[in-house]
């Protein structure tokens, strides 16, 4: 298509060149994409554990997309929210696909993450500083790679070397700690 095809799609709605992807024109499903690529790519960003691999899922999310409309499936409206699900489905199994299986020949790399000084860490609630420096170390380790840092219950597994159960269990031990000291600290100040 010319130019001026091009600029009569690009004044299109989303659904009406849903409807023209559907029926084989890529142009159309092109426009989408210029149009949305950069929020999916966010999106992607926000799901997944490096910027390539929320690079490949929503590579991966575009191509289920558009041969799902070539196929006469895919999204009749709201594409935008079509993409994110979509990239969601593709984050979660590729979780489940790293979670259980390590490339032959790589170990994985372990960071000792930055623990800042717990005035910084905590600042604002003085009990719940307090609860969480009661609590034992390995405790507050694991909760703080999980909740702040953003890790994986299996991340923890590999960093302590423990099962990806006995990680999971240990970070419910260490919520519940943290949640009843707090409760305890609390109540001491009403």
């Amino acid at each position: 298509m010319g130019d001026t095809a091009t600029r009569e799609l690009a004044g299109m709605s989303d659904d009406d060149l849903l409807g023209e992807a559907r029926g084989g024109d890529r142009e159309a499903f092109a426009v989408l994409v210029h149009r949305h690529q950069a929020a999916v790519l966010r999106y992607a960003c926000s799901v997944a554990r490096c910027p390539a691999d929320a690079q490949d899922l929503t590579a991966d999310a575009l191509v289920r997309t558009m041969l799902a409309l070539e196929g006469v499936g895919g999204p009749a409206t709201n594409f935008p929210a079509y993409l994110r699900t979509t990239v969601r489905r593709l984050a979660i199994d590729l979780g489940a696909r790293n979670g259980r299986a390590v490339a032959a020949g790589l170990s994985p790399v372990v960071v000792e993450p930055r623990t800042p000084p717990l005035d910084e860490q905590l600042e604002g609630d003085r009990n719940l500083a307090d609860a969480f420096a009661a609590l034992p170390d390995r405790w507050r380790r694991v909760l703080w790679m999980v909740e702040v840092l953003g890790h994986r219950p299996q991340d923890v597994a590999v960093e302590l070397g423990i099962a990806p159960a006995a990680a999971c269990s240990l970070l419910w031990r260490a919520r519940t700690a943290l949640r009843r000291q707090y409760e305890l600290l609390a109540s001491r100040d009403s």
